[in-house]
């Protein structure tokens, strides 16, 4: 009995659902079929909402879209049958820039990664094989911003058998760059088919596609009223978003003249298409000569021009309105479709396929990926998961879709490495000018060989030339497939002029000369041996050997002392701000701590010794609008015994009690608190890269100390400072003026990073 009951259930919904069908398809056969079509154009493509949203006031239904580059999205998006305001809010709040960044910020980056860039920050990131061939990035951005971004605007929408079943039938227009050919996507990852359309060739790397490589579609299809006549529309309104040509006396450089024939192009690809267009079909071109491509700031004055085109055009659009009995039906219809459309916050996932483009193993990438199968994974999880993989700093391009495979949800995971590698080759520069006693330059190379071991093995090798000299080459090698685990080993070369105040010294040294400051040349070798935990991306613990040989000289009394130094040490350290020399979030943190046996040897006398050796930093800013202010503490010692310090501590130069220029002051133990105060009084976002501009000044106390009973409150020195920063792509730039008591005063030029670890 349950069981024909259950039988005539079924019956009677499958005949609702049939007459709810042919209900649609009778009152939609009695009328022409309307097919949107979009033209590419950047930040222009806001018009096309303005367009849509006339359509909807005036109760003209869309039937099918289709849509090239910024058009395949706007399209896109209304296919998903999502209204023209929700199009509005999302496309307006969304943040476009982010779509041209590929790495991740700085506080998702693993602490390795961020010490090495911040130290190289000229990250031109050049491939360079061991043999020395170079090898350059296949173009400007490889599209993983572009990807989180459009990921994220259409909700996720997992794999489609066909583009038909969206609440609107729905194509994207690329070009296929090998063959320069048209190609429309009519079926896949929604997200993928708007990202294929809206690569530019030379700044994007092109989409894969069921074989294909694809790029923007605007190079031969930018208006594809041809696609949507073969999807069947029988009245085609056609957006037109197109840029006037250049003048004569406007094409003065390479990029206005490359800008022209591609200006052309894509216009002559969408007159083509015009000519195919009858008299019943309807054309709109927004007045839009204020603006350009790349102008995503005047996305509302867009929207604006894209309403008043399709006002000016009611007349012929009024001829295709809908009555409101009608208008009504086709809504409900929109809106019981979008519901059945499959686009959740969370999916449970049975399995994960890896399409494996590295050098690693899938066992690998999964353990960095650390997803679980047979659970439900949010959207955030998902992200997150792909943000962890990334933070290696060595893939060009992570993307996912989900896919149902018979009675399983999938994860299908393209991880692509960067083509360029496995070797990189960055730069260094850093000049620093107190117009009074110092002027100090540094320039530097770093090579970071990867993939050593299926784990993630790394060499790195790091040299600098100029007033600071220093080379580096260490081992890297995590112990586990996660990188949760790791052993180091390092060698360095360092040497740094540093002075010595006479008083603070034995009397000796000041007596023979008649001088009130010594300088002293340190030339140090550093060994180091240890193993490692990563605690988190931005946090780990290690503990191991380390040994020191070198020697201090100091040219003006002729004397040199050598010093030897072995023992363990240990250091944590925790760092998760969003930018080293310019924070606003985040906080970094370490603790250092030796203990060696030291051997030191000047003028025939000896010293042996064991030392505690220990350092304690602390940074976090706070930020509130445009005002930053930075709390800075930094305590470090030894309680060594030697004539001069082995493990000397310094201060002086901008923001380390400013007024004295650097390596002045130096001592066996130094402190140092400050306030750092900034407001950012220009943004100069540029997309791609933004070189922010701020004004503001410091305050600061601290002092250099010989003997651990010579520090106290009354001999702290108090200093402070105000300058303009520029956070530009060469590194932080300081113009400032320091002063401290004791009528130490200093103006400094900085560029890039001056500071001394």
């Amino acid at each position: 009995m349950k069981e024909i009951l259950l039988r005539r259930r079924i019956r009677v919904a499958t005949c609702a659902v049939l007459l709810t069908l042919s209900s649609q398809s009778g009152w939609a056969a009695e009328r022409e079929k309307i097919g949107v079509v979009l033209s590419g154009g950047g930040a222009k493509g806001a018009a096309h909402i303005g367009v849509l949203e006339v359509l909807e006031e005036n109760r003209i239904p869309v039937d099918l879209v289709t849509g090239t580059s910024i058009g395949a999205y706007v399209a896109g998006m209304y296919a998903m049958g999502l209204t023209a305001q929700e199009l509005k809010q999302k496309t307006m709040s969304a943040n476009w820039q982010s779509g041209y960044l590929d790495r991740v910020s700085r506080n998702d980056m693993v602490l390795r990664r961020k010490q090495q860039n911040d130290n190289f920050q000229l990250h031109t990131d050049l491939g360079v094989t061991p043999q020395g061939e170079f090898r350059a990035k296949p173009g400007a951005f490889q599209g993983q911003g572009m990807a989180i971004l459009l990921r994220d605007l259409t909700d996720n929408l997992p794999v489609l058998n066909s583009f038909d079943d969206l609440v609107i039938p729905y194509r994207s227009i690329a070009t296929d760059i090998a063959k320069v050919q048209p190609v429309v996507i009519d079926s896949g990852h929604l997200a993928t088919a708007m990202q294929a359309s809206m690569a530019v060739p030379g700044a994007l790397t092109p989409i894969e596609w069921q074989g294909h490589r694809l790029v923007d579609g605007g190079v031969v299809n930018n208006m594809p009223v041809d696609v949507a006549q073969q999807m069947g529309a029988d009245v085609i309104i056609a957006v037109d978003l197109r840029d006037p040509l250049l003048e004569d006396e406007e094409l003065s450089s390479a990029l206005t003249i490359i800008s022209q024939l591609t200006t052309f192009m894509t216009n002559s690809s969408a007159d083509r298409q015009k000519a195919l267009m009858t008299e019943q079909d309807i054309y709109l071109k927004p007045k839009l000569t204020f603006m350009t491509a790349p102008d995503f700031d005047q996305m509302e004055r867009a929207y604006q021009a894209g309403r008043n085109a399709a006002t000016q055009a009611l007349p012929q659009l009024l001829a295709h309105q809908l009555s409101e009995a009608d208008y009504r039906q086709y809504v409900r219809y929109k809106q019981d479709s979008r519901s059945q459309l499959i686009a959740n916050s969370a999916y449970y996932i049975d399995r994960i396929v890896i399409n494996n483009q590295t050098m690693r193993s899938d066992e690998a990438l999964l353990a960095l990926l650390d997803l679980q199968t047979g659970r439900v994974l949010t959207n955030n999880a998902l992200e997150d998961a792909v943000t962890r993989l990334n933070s290696e700093d060595l893939f060009s391009r992570i993307t996912y879709q989900i896919e149902q495979q018979d009675q399983e949800t999938v994860l299908l995971l393209d991880v692509i490495e960067k083509t360029w590698g496995p070797g990189y080759l960055n730069f260094k520069f850093a000049f620093e000018d107190d117009f009074s006693q110092r002027s100090d330059f540094t320039f530097g190379a770093q090579y970071l060989y990867t993939n050593l071991t299926d784990k993630g093995g790394e060499w790195l090798f790091e040299a600098e030339l100029g007033s600071w000299k220093a080379f580096k080459t260490e081992l890297y090698l995590p112990l586990d497939y996660s990188q949760r685990f790791f052993s180091s080993f390092s060698v360095e070369y360092n040497s740094q002029l540093r002075g010595f105040k006479s008083a603070q010294l034995d009397p000796e040294f000041g007596q023979a000369t008649g001088l009130s400051t010594i300088d002293g040349l340190y030339e140090r070798t550093t060994y180091t041996a240890d193993l490692g935990v990563n605690l988190a991306r931005w946090s780990a613990f290690r503990a191991g050997f380390i040994g020191l040989d070198g020697s201090v000289s100091l040219s003006s009394v002729d004397l040199t002392e050598s010093f030897k130094a072995f023992g363990g040490y240990t250091r944590f350290e925790y760092d998760n701000l969003d930018n080293q020399f310019f924070p606003k979030t985040g906080w970094q943190g370490s603790i250092d701590l030796g203990l060696l046996h030291t051997q030191s040897e000047i003028d025939q006398r000896r010293t042996d010794d064991d030392a505690l050796v220990y350092r304690v930093h602390f940074l976090k800013p706070f930020d509130y609008n445009r005002h930053n202010v930075v709390a800075l503490l930094d305590f470090a010692g030894s309680d060594s015994n030697e004539l001069l310090p082995i493990f000397a501590q310094d201060l002086g130069g901008l923001f380390n009690l400013s007024g004295y220029h650097k390596y002045e002051l130096n001592g066996r133990y130094s402190g140092l608190g400050a306030l750092i105060y900034r407001y950012q009084l220009a943004d100069n976002d540029f997309g791609a890269f933004s070189t922010p501009v701020f004004v503001g000044g410091s305050f600061e106390q601290g002092g250099v100390w010989n003997a651990y009973s010579q520090i106290d409150a009354n001999s702290l020195i108090t200093a402070g400072s105000v300058f303009v920063g520029v956070d530009s792509v060469l590194g932080p730039i300081y113009f400032a003026y320091g002063m401290a008591e004791g009528g130490e005063r200093s103006f400094y030029l900085t560029l890039g990073n001056t500071i001394k670890n």
